[in-house]
């Protein structure tokens, strides 16, 4: 009876998700060469693919949380996969069954994520303290840099997991820590406790990255 009444609300915000994703799709292709132009192909460079999915299970009171999710390799779904909601980032998916998937979310002390500020592109590592489930923080961050309350935090794109700029949330508050660096509490723009409708994101240029990089690592 309770799915029954909120039918009108998801439905409302599965257009507004829509929108979103069809703003990203339009800006996360590929430029081949300023000279090129693909006027009729535009999914052969296309660099991130989404999965839309629901939570059927979702924890917020525990150290190290976790979401179920209603798709599985059947549906396209690997480990490592980014999750993301209309409102911000969700977590990192961990396991895969055929019809199912697990997630790390944002709120478990293993979770870890390279952030930015999105005014100055100045970038740190987020994660959680496993306090308050609205609030992760943000390190790294030099006291040169130019911060303020309610400034946006972003990912930074640096992982091959992440697109870059996907928001995460605003400065609520922030310190100097061991005199070189600030420690920033971030207020997250997702309402974990409000979570249903997700999207599930493939990098399919991950590999070929992995692949060079660790290239890179072998040859020093």
């Amino acid at each position: 009876m309770k799915q029954y009444f909120s039918l009108a609300e998801q439905n409302r915000k599965l257009a507004e998700e829509n929108t979103y994703l069809l703003s990203i799709l339009e800006s996360k292709h590929k430029i081949v060469s300023p000279d090129v132009k693909v006027v009729f192909d535009t999914i052969r460079n296309q660099q991130y693919k989404y999965i839309p999915a629901q939570i059927i299970n979702n924890s917020v009171n525990s150290r190290h949380n976790y979401l179920t999710l209603n798709k599985g390799y059947a549906q396209g779904i690997k480990p490592e996969m980014a999750v993301i909601s209309q409102d911000g980032v969700v977590g990192i998916v961990k396991g895969v069954s055929k019809n199912y998937s697990s997630v790390i979310s944002m709120l478990n002390l293993d979770y870890k994520i390279s952030a930015k500020i999105r005014k100055n592109q100045y970038f740190g590592s987020l994660s959680w303290d496993g306090l308050n489930y609205r609030t992760v923080v943000l390190n790294e961050i030099p006291l040169h840099a130019d911060i303020q309350i309610g400034d946006t935090i972003v990912s930074s794109g640096f992982s091959s997991i992440y697109p870059e700029g996907i928001l995460i949330g605003t400065i609520s508050s922030f310190e100097e820590k061991s005199g070189s660096f600030y420690e920033i509490d971030v207020q997250l723009s997702v309402d974990f406790k409000k979570l249903y409708h997700v999207y599930v994101i493939e990098n399919m240029l991950r590999d070929e990255r992995l692949l060079l990089e660790e290239t890179l690592d072998e040859s020093k």
